[in-house]
């Protein structure tokens, strides 16, 4: 009798230090998303799932070409997180003209990107310098994001985390690196 509860013990508390350090990992380091929209079409795809980092460390050094989970202005949504791609950080002086992009007087090759022809809007923010503590991010479907040339630069306390991998689909399963590492 006492070896049956021994187990079942045993069984029990392995269960439980596994269900909690499950917990602590989604919580504290990794967690998973579901993506809503086309706005990082072709490098991510609407219902695909994506895991990323949430360390701090992974947010406050964000580079320029590191996809990141963030949550954007308050007047753009409430619950979500959005998922977009760093094009400059503190310091760099961005210039988006007729769908080119440049930092620091340096146009950016981005093979990347949605390849549609670039529909010009009338954007608020498509020049300037990025401040301290901030990013600023788009998407690769450029004609198709609500992003940093709309709500201009995010603080990078919003950042969440940085993806690093899509787990689905399973047939398009693969890890990012960033382009310009």
């Amino acid at each position: 009798m006492k070896k049956i509860n021994s187990k079942k013990y045993d069984l029990l508390k392995t269960i439980t230090i596994t269900l909690m350090l499950l917990f602590i990992v989604d919580y504290y380091v990794f967690s998973l998303a579901v993506v809503e929209g086309e706005s990082m079409y072709p490098t991510i795809n609407s219902s695909d799932r994506l895991i990323y980092v949430k360390l701090p460390y992974f947010r406050n050094r964000s580079k320029r070409g590191d996809i990141v989970i963030f949550q954007p202005p308050k007047e753009l949504a409430r619950d979500e997180l959005f998922v977009k791609r760093v094009i400059a950080t503190e310091g760099d002086a961005y210039c988006i003209a007729k769908g080119v992009l440049s930092i620091n007087d340096i146009e950016i090759a981005e093979e990347y990107i949605c390849a549609e022809i670039y529909v010009d809007k009338d954007y608020e923010h498509t020049y300037g310098t990025v401040p301290t503590d901030k990013v600023f991010v788009m998407g690769d479907n450029r004609n198709n994001s609500n992003d940093s040339r709309r709500f201009c630069c995010i603080y990078t306390q919003q950042i969440r985390g940085k993806v690093i991998m899509r787990i689905w689909p399973l047939n398009e399963i693969r890890t990012f690196v960033n382009p310009f590492s």
